[in-house]
C-alpha cells in the first residue's frame, strides 16, 4: 500500500529503527516502523516534508518499506515552529487512525504553506481548528440560536456547549455559560472574519475551551511553547464577554 503523508512525530524503536506517526492523504493518521539505512548518512525522516511511502502489514502498526521525499523540507522556525508542533499534537490526539480525512489534509498543507510564508499565526491556527472540529463531527455552530432563530447583531447571547447560543435577558443565569457573545461577533466568526481582532480574541478563548471539552480536560503539551496570555477583557458575572469594539470619532 502506498500513501502520500507527512511525518508528525518520531521516536526511537528498537535498535536502528524509529517509529513514525504519519498524517496521510489516503488514510488519515497512521503509525509505522522504519528501519534506518545501514549505509551512508542515517537521516531520520523529517516533519514538514511530503513523502511517498510504501507500507506493509495488516495490523495498525505498519512496516515502512519505502519512504521518499517529494520536495525539500519546509523551513519553519521560532513561533511558527511551535505552532506547527501544536497542530501535530492536535492531529495525533484527536484524529482516529486509518480513517480518510482528505479535506483536513488539504487544510494542513495550506497551513504549512502559509507558515512558510510567515503569515500571522493566530488566524492560521483558528482556521485550522475550525476545520478540525468539522472533521471530528463536532463543529461550533453560531449561525443560529440553539432553537434555530436568526441572530440579532446587537443582541447579547450566552453560549453553552450543550445548548449553543441563547439570548441573554439580563438576569444572572443559574448556570453560568462558557461566554457571553454579541450577535455581530458570532455572525462574523461564522463567516471566517479572522482579520477582525474582536472575532480573533473570542475564537481563541472559545477554541481553547472547546478543545478542553473534546480532550476531557487533558492538557496539550505544545501549549506550553506558545504565548499564554489569559483573557483580560470584559466580563459579566465573571464570565468572558465579547462584543464588537465600536470606535467613535
Amino acid at each position: 500500500m502506498r500513501v502520500t503523508a507527512y511525518v508528525i512525530h518520531t521516536r526511537p524503536f528498537q535498535e536502528s529503527k524509529v517509529m513514525l506517526d504519519l498524517f496521510s492523504l489516503e488514510l488519515g493518521l497512521l503509525r509505522g516502523v522504519y528501519r534506518l539505512p545501514k549505509k551512508g548518512t542515517r537521516v531520520i525522516p523529517s516533519p514538514f516534508v511530503r513523502y511517498d511511502i510504501e507500507l506493509k502489514g495488516r495490523t495498525d502498526l505498519k512496516t515502512i518499506a519505502l519512504i521518499e521525499p517529494l520536495h525539500k523540507p519546509v523551513r519553519i522556525e521560532g513561533i511558527h515552529l511551535y505552532a506547527s508542533l501544536y497542530v501535530h499534537e492536535l492531529l495525533s490526539r484527536l484524529i482516529t487512525s486509518s480513517i480518510p480525512v482528505a479535506d483536513l489534509f488539504v487544510l494542513y498543507e495550506w497551513l504549512l504553506q502559509s507558515i512558510e510564508n510567515m503569515a500571522p499565526i493566530a488566524p492560521l491556527l483558528r482556521r485550522f481548528e475550525v476545520g478540525l472540529f468539522q472533521e471530528l463531527g463536532m463543529p461550533i455552530d453560531m449561525a443560529y440560536t440553539g432553537s434555530g432563530e436568526a441572530l440579532v447583531p446587537t443582541q447579547l447571547y450566552r453560549f453553552d456547549f450543550k445548548f449553543g447560543l441563547r439570548p441573554f435577558l439580563g438576569d444572572k443565569p443559574k448556570q453560568l455559560p462558557v461566554m457571553f457573545v454579541e450577535g455581530e461577533v458570532a455572525i462574523q466568526y461564522m463567516s471566517g472574519a479572522w482579520s477582525n481582532k474582536d472575532v480573533l480574541l473570542m475564537s481563541k478563548e472559545l477554541h481553547r475551551k472547546w478543545l478542553d471539552y473534546l480532550l476531557s480536560g487533558k492538557k496539550l503539551e505544545a501549549r506550553r511553547l506558545l504565548p499564554n496570555k489569559p483573557y483580560r477583557g470584559d466580563r459579566l458575572f465573571g464570565v468572558p464577554k465579547f462584543t464588537i469594539n465600536k470606535v467613535t470619532v
